[in-house]
């Protein structure tokens, strides 16, 4: 009888320490699975960008960049995930400094300024590095030139009340 108990103790052992084991795996990966979520989590850069599809370089997005209009003293910068800024140094009135979103449509693009004087789409015409931004309700029409390099429009709004 205490062969069949001793016996019977070290399978019940054996049993323990398997279950032990299996309970310390499951244990890692459940912390390894928490700390890439939590990371996530913490970053949401990461998780809120949208995945781009692919496109040849035809279709590439040209609008891309920062423009400029000195006569008129606005310029719009255009980012890659359809946001963007556009500035207009007034010299009666407090300067225009506007977020915006944009999309493609069409040959032409469409703007829709962050500001509660402009309700309607401001509609964009792209003619290699010329720009045509027009509206309606007495939006004045705009022609742009592309900047060849990085476009800060705090600088620009200061530059064009020196001019």
């Amino acid at each position: 009888m205490k062969e069949k108990h001793k016996s019977n103790k070290q399978s019940h052992h054996l049993g323990l320490i398997l279950f032990l084991i299996l309970l310390v795996i499951l244990l890692g990966v459940l912390a390894v699975n928490y700390k890439h979520f939590a990371s996530k989590q913490l970053n949401p850069v990461q998780t809120t960008q949208p995945k781009k599809p692919v496109k040849s370089s035809k279709e590439k997005e040209l609008l891309i960049g920062a423009y400029r209009d000195d006569q008129d003293g606005a310029a719009v910068v255009f980012n890659e995930n359809g946001t963007g800024r556009y500035v207009y140094a007034d010299k009666k009135n407090s300067d225009t400094n506007d977020a915006l979103t944009w999309r493609k449509d069409g040959d032409r693009y469409l703007i829709t300024l962050k500001d509660k004087d402009v309700t309607n789409p401001l509609i964009a015409t792209l003619d290699k590095d010329r720009l045509i931004i027009s509206g309606s309700n007495g939006w004045n029409t705009e022609t742009f030139q592309r900047t060849t390099r990085s476009l800060d429009l705090q600088d620009f709004l200061n530059n064009m009340h020196t001019k």
